[in-house]
């Protein structure tokens, strides 16, 4: 029982945190650490971590960002981290530009790109610098002579969350922002940006064939081999660099996975972050050698419903102050299931009608591909509070459970209509036009009624409508169903139909 005289504290206590790993304060403190975190962190198996949006990949690459010190010092890895860390890609400024670069082109630009961050932080990084001999940094700067490269050391600008990219297919001297280090006492992301030049010999081949690659990879790795050191370079927010779908999304990211893969070394990797549905997308026109590029790719990263359940108590517990008052074992939070529901029931209704409450919440998150995301968990349970909150403000009493169970009902309906606006239509807005199809109409739809609603590419469509989870396929009656999470926000009434939907 919750007594209505620490409610109010109770609810102003309670934070699962922020569902976007950029602004999670929890993120540290509450870590848990996936399969995907073993493979990449503990034993180097995997360069590609792919996953839907929201489920972890950001957290992931932020959690190495946060472990970059432990890594040098116990493992002899120095990370790396371009693209941007924080906010709305530079990359963007440069969208024109980029509309009219080629698969080749791409190749070429990410191929410089990796050689100035591994340069960057050769140069900038003191604890490297002392494993090298002057006739290691000659041999490097040779080199980059030999490939037409020059990259001055002298002119480092140090600026406040910026980064520039170049263009180097018009210009011979250009400018590259490198995101590496954290304003001292604080989480703030700073860059440096060195002068990197091209001989404008070379600038008429780029966009004819791919840049040789082997000479600055055979020269770094020789000298990581030599001293048993190893570079990682690590992007992440692949998926915002370029508009979904277009033509330059498609060029650039085939692009850069064939560079990485060309880069790419035991001791010199590159691991990329992205989105689940990218390389399938990728791979839709062709992609030679496809297999070897992803040879070293996660599956999807996938969050069982224990696994939510400890993500839930782990931020919960993770409060200080919750902690003390209920006298938290976390060693029991980390090892313990049984203590860990224990844990959860103490806040929450046993069932949301008649159905375990955790049953609920999982089934009534999931997507079309049955995937549940910490971003989505995170969300609804910010939305119940709130929720909470404002009911208990209107009518103040005692309460069995912290959050009760018409909260759950309302907080299903705010997520629902959130995710449709930030997921759907902000990620996948080349499908906008055939998802508004069915705003208000039916929950499960016959091959027939697809066809009618879609139109003629309606198989394209609906192969891409599950691909983001918005669509599932019951075999046993041969329809496709819209999960619950998107009903609310689709305005859906329950049942099936056998027509399309009339749109007046």
């Amino acid at each position: 029982m919750f007594q209505k005289d620490i409610i109010a504290w109770q609810l102003d206590q309670f934070n699962l945190g922020a569902s976007t790993a950029d602004n999670d304060p929890l993120l540290e403190t509450a870590k848990i650490e996936t399969q995907e975190f073993y493979d990449l962190y503990w034993h180097d198996r995997i360069d590609i971590v792919r996953g839907i949006k929201g489920s972890g990949k950001t957290a992931l690459y932020r959690l190495l960002f946060f472990l970059r010190d432990h890594m040098v010092n116990k493992k002899a890895i120095y990370c790396v981290f371009g693209i941007e860390a924080q906010g709305d890609p530079i990359f963007r400024q440069f969208q024109a530009e980029f509309d009219k670069y080629g698969e080749i082109e791409f190749e070429n630009f990410w191929g410089i790109y990796l050689i100035a961050l591994v340069y960057k932080l050769i140069f900038t990084t003191q604890s490297f610098r002392n494993h090298l001999n002057d006739k290691d940094i000659n041999e490097i700067d040779n080199t980059l002579v030999r490939m037409g490269i020059k990259i001055s050391k002298d002119d480092f600008i140090l600026k406040d969350v910026t980064c520039s990219i170049f263009d180097y297919f018009k210009k011979c001297k250009i400018q590259l922002g490198l995101e590496t280090k954290v304003h001292p006492g604080t989480s703030q992301i700073i860059a440096f940006k060195p002068t990197l030049e091209l001989d404008p010999a070379n600038i008429g081949e780029i966009t004819k064939k791919p840049i040789y690659l082997a000479d600055f990879k055979n020269t770094i790795v020789f000298i990581l081999e030599k001293y048993n050191l190893k570079i990682w370079i690590m992007l992440d927010r692949l998926d915002e660099v370029f508009l979904h779908r277009s033509t330059t999304e498609y060029n650039g990211l085939r692009g850069l996975l064939k560079a990485a893969y060309n880069f790419s070394n035991p001791y010199l990797r590159v691991k990329i972050f992205l989105r689940e549905d990218i390389i399938d997308y990728l791979a839709s026109k062709g992609f030679t050698a496809l297999t070897h590029v992803i040879d070293r790719c996660s599956n999807p990263m996938s969050w069982s419903k224990d696994d939510i359940l400890y993500l839930i108590v782990k931020r919960i517990s993770a409060n200080p102050h919750l902690k003390d008052y209920y006298k938290f074992d976390e060693e029991k939070i980390d090892y313990d299931k049984n203590y860990r529901e224990a844990v959860f029931y103490m806040f929450f209704p046993p069932t949301i009608g008649k159905k375990p409450t955790l049953d609920w919440l999982y089934a009534n998150c999931a997507d079309g591909n049955n995937i549940v995301t910490p971003r989505d968990i995170i969300d609804f349970f910010k939305f119940a509070k709130a929720e909470q909150f404002k009911k208990f403000k209107l009518n103040p009493q005692d309460q069995q459970v912290l959050i009760t169970e018409d909260i759950f009902e309302i907080a299903l309906d705010k997520l629902s209509e959130h995710k449709k606006t930030t997921y759907l239509f902000a990620e996948f807005n080349h499908l906008k036009s055939h998802i508004l199809q069915f705003d208000g109409g039916r929950t499960e739809y016959k091959i027939e009624s697809l066809h009618k609603l879609l139109g003629d590419d309606w198989q394209k469509i609906v192969e891409e409508f599950r691909a983001v989870g918005l669509l599932k396929y019951i075999p046993k009656s041969a329809t496709y169903r819209i999960p619950v999470i998107w009903r609310k926000g689709l305005n859906m009434k329950r049942a099936r139909t056998s027509k399309p939907i009339s749109k007046t």
